[in-house]
């Protein structure tokens, strides 16, 4: 169960961001809107950052 344990627990932390950044977005304004902005940018930016890395990887790689 190693592989599982290790895949699980981002995506699931990501899709709860998410999700409430959204519902901080639908329910409220003021402080909450500013909760939205960082639960929808955090899933971007983390997401945006391994994309990052994926390139810069296969960059550096002598097998091309």
């Amino acid at each position: 169960m190693k592989l599982i344990d290790d895949t699980w627990p981002m995506p699931v932390l990501l899709g709860a961001l998410s999700l409430g950044g959204l519902a901080a977005g639908i329910f409220g304004d003021g402080a909450w809107d500013a909760l939205c902005w960082v639960g929808l940018g955090v899933p971007v930016a983390v997401t945006g950052g391994w994309l990052w890395r994926q390139r810069r990887a296969r960059k550096q790689s002598p097998h091309r």
